[in-house]
């Protein structure tokens, strides 16, 4: 138990402490290869927090003598074997024949995992003693052992077999036989072209004049933006003094082009209109020398898209849709196509184009121009392609993963799971919140990062599985907290809160009010001060909107209703033009029967302005509300009024709006209202409308059945169809027996009755 203590202290990083108490341990303990084993590991991790090469060296003794006592009380002790190898091979110096020992132990054993790593080790020791050709047998040993481990794994294969390729580079780029090593580099690039050598490889195949190679590795360097843009701007340049110079490479001139769109200005100046005409006889330059290249012809036409001119671009952009076209090139079409001739194609274009990252950034240059220049009419459009941009370079990336297939192009994880978040909101835009969630997830799982969460939530919260909701933003304030910008920290509270509330946890709700309002005063107010003004409006709005939430989080006080109007009209005293503030207090005034100050306060909101630019459910529940204060007060005519009003807005939304459930409570209090000003004919058509839509929807008697069919029974009497009344009294009653108007009716006509009753007699 004890061991297993110092284990917990190892796995906790307190090396240190660990270190210390196994020395005592092994006084006592002194045969036990795991103690020695675990001291090892404690020394290796002290050594690379060493603060100076004497202390890092004496760490690395003491960890390679911890590991070779474990071995020797057990020479069976696998892993003990392979951090002594691992430490031969690059930490120790002249310990290179017990390191080849130790592989060849590892490798004896036939764990394909444990052979690879040795294999690995003893390559770095045939390096040092210059042993090539051994070196590179055991690399192309290591090749067939992954193809076995990983057959069913090809991400995880590429990425071994990229390094594989590159070692063996390496070999031959020191041996100084530079054409081989250029050949390995570029097996190495088809396994993985996303690595971490792609500029230094550049340079060398500009070198030795393999433009193609170059030209492949140069446009993920360009599109992926993963290195220093110096570094890029360098490369360019270099490009652009071969091309200059005469060199004649389509590819290679592609690649400048496509990276100087990025770059405008370093390579055509400040001036927009001489830059643009020098980009355009450029691209022409290109087309002249290279007609059978498409994107020279979208070059070209972007140049006068970026200025306005789409008529000039759109010829080029149809040349290069003709050949093959790139993935931006169709959205560039597509939107100048609408500019031009003022209305979108019926279509647009497919290709088996296969670089999914410029499928993906696509689809953002999509959104950009939506950002930038999109309205009503082009919304659903651009919204139905960008779906579809997203959609493909998700179809190239997912095989790669889950289907072990495709190429090393979509094998870079966060940018599939970049895709991934892009295209699930484009999913969600589009209302299609379940196949969001999913995209989400598999983004989520490839790689995890918070925006992801946060839209994932999103899509949660529209289908209604709030408690869903509100985990994955909470794991963002658990886990993602110390990356979240402070605006995102706010909003998210105030999502969380708003969920919280409408499951009735009110409790949880109004213990995360409290803290974030007290981390408002404390500390967020004054972080948000550095921050840029959208950033700081943002902030502010979505703490007036957690402040006015306060409206439907219920307590288990006594006065719980006061206490939140109160929270509310103590906001107005700070911000008296807040709306949401008086859309709020509308509920709570009604709740608590304070029906003239129900109409204050929507009348104070609708002064406020904007109502046509709210939800058309918004907008229904202003004018429903104020009628029904309106009602209560007895002022029916008001209340008519505002009930109309709310069927017109109804009348302009969707299927929601007009649910029969809406439709139904219009009507009633219209029914009820018309009642009100003896107008009996219309009360009794409302009614009756009611009555249909309890019809179609197959609903049973309930109380309301038995409110407006009273609505109705009165106004037949206010017509003097006494007959019709009693009938529809006595059907309540049948169906509600205690529904008390009913039967004090009941009981008044009896009375009346019983002073007529000798003409009944008579009779």
């Amino acid at each position: 138990m004890y061991l297993e203590e110092l284990e917990r202290l190892y796995h906790e990083q307190a090396y240190t402490v660990a270190a210390a108490q196994l020395e005592n341990y092994l006084k006592d303990h002194a045969e036990e290869p795991p103690a020695w084993h675990l001291m090892g590991l404690c020394k290796l991790e002290i050594a690379k927090a060493a603060e100076n090469s004497e202390a890092a060296i004496e760490a690395y003794d003491a960890a390679y003598a911890a590991f070779s006592k474990a071995l020797s009380y057990d020479p069976k002790h696998i892993q003990a074997r392979v951090h002594r190898a691992y430490m031969g091979a690059n930490v120790m110096e002249h310990k290179e024949d017990e390191t080849i020992s130790d592989c060849q132990v590892l490798l004896d054993g036939g764990d394909e995992e444990l052979m690879t790593k040795a294999l690995l080790y003893r390559f770095q020791v045939w390096i040092l003693k210059n042993e090539t050709e051994k070196a590179l047998a055991d690399m192309q040993q290591s090749q067939e052992i992954y193809r076995s481990l990983y057959h069913d794994d090809l991400p995880q294969l590429n990425v071994a077999l990229f390094q594989c390729y590159t070692r063996m580079g390496d070999v031959y780029f020191h041996l100084d036989d530079k054409t081989r090593a250029l050949g390995f580099y570029r097996e190495a690039f088809a396994y993985t072209v996303y690595n971490n050598r792609t500029l230094s490889t550049i340079h060398f195949a500009l070198e030795m004049a393999d433009y193609d190679f170059a030209a492949d590795m140069l446009h993920l360097m360009i599109t992926a933006g993963e290195q220093e843009e110096a570094e890029l701007l360098k490369l360019l340049r270099k490009v652009k003094e071969l091309l200059d110079e005469g060199l004649q490479h389509p590819a290679l001139a592609k690649e400048y082009c496509w990276g100087t769109i990025d770059l405008w200005n370093e390579f055509y100046g400040d001036d927009d209109d001489e830059g643009t005409l020098e980009q355009i006889s450029t691209g022409k330059r290109f087309i002249a020398q290279n007609p059978g290249e498409p994107y020279f012809y979208h070059y070209t036409a972007t140049a006068f898209f970026n200025i306005g001119s789409y008529g000039e671009s759109l010829p080029y952009y149809e040349k290069a849709i003709a050949s093959r076209p790139y993935p931006s090139t169709i959205v560039h079409w597509y939107y100048a196509s609408y500019k031009a001739n003022g209305h979108f194609p019926e279509s647009w274009p497919d290709t088996d184009y296969s670089i999914p990252y410029d499928w993906y950034t696509a689809g953002i240059i999509c959104s950009e121009i939506m950002q930038l220049y999109g309205d009503e009419a082009t919304r659903l459009p651009l919204l139905q392609l960008k779906k579809f941009l997203y959609k493909k370079a998700f179809d190239l990336y997912s095989p790669y993963w889950f289907e072990n297939k495709g190429t090393s192009y979509a094998g870079h994880p966060h940018y599939f799971a970049m895709c991934c978040n892009n295209y699930g909101i484009t999913l969600f835009e589009l209302g299609d919140f379940e196949e969001a969630v999913r995209i989400h997830t598999i983004g989520y799982n490839m790689s995890a990062f918070w925006e992801q969460l946060e839209s994932r939530a999103d899509a949660l919260h529209s289908l209604n599985k709030l408690e869903e909701a509100i985990t994955d933003r909470k794991n963002i304030l658990a886990i993602f907290r110390s990356s979240l910008p402070l605006m995102y920290y706010v909003s998210i509270h105030e999502r969380i809160i708003e969920d919280l509330t409408t499951l009735d946890h009110h409790e949880e709700a109004l213990s995360l009010y409290n803290k974030i309002l007290e981390e408002y005063d404390t500390w967020i107010s004054r972080d948000m001060e550095d921050l840029e003004d959208y950033d700081r409006d943002t902030i502010t709005y979505n703490i007036d909107r957690i402040k006015t939430g306060r409206a439907f989080i219920k307590t288990a006080s006594e006065d719980d209703l006061a206490e939140r109007i109160q929270a509310l009209e103590n906001h107005l005293v700070e911000k008296p033009d807040d709306s949401d503030a008086y859309f709020n207090l509308m509920y709570l005034y009604f709740d608590n029967a304070q029906y003239a100050h129900c109409i204050g306060a929507i009348n104070n909101r609708i002064s406020i302005g904007g109502i046509d630019k709210l939800p058309v459910v918004s907008r229904m529940k202003i004018y429903y509300f104020r009628g029904k204060a309106a009602l209560k007060l007895g002022k029916y005519r008001a209340a008519i009024t505002d009930m109309m009003q709310t069927l017109d807005i109804m009348a302009d939304g969707d299927e929601s709006d007009n649910s029969p459930n809406n439709r139904f409570g219009v009507y009633a209090f219209l029914a009820e209202a018309l009642l009100g000003v003896q107008e009996y004919d219309s009360s009794i058509e409302y009614g009756l409308k009611c009555v249909e839509v309890y019809k179609k929807m197959n609903w049973g008697w309930d109380n309301e059945s038995s409110g407006f069919n009273y609505t109705i029974a009165l106004a037949y009497e206010g017509k003097g169809n006494i007959t019709a009344c009693k009938k529809i009294i006595d059907r309540i009653l049948e169906n509600d027996p205690g529904y008390q108007p009913a039967i004090a009716k009941k009981v008044a006509w009896k009375g009346n009755n019983s002073l007529f009753s000798f003409f009944k007699k008579k009779k």
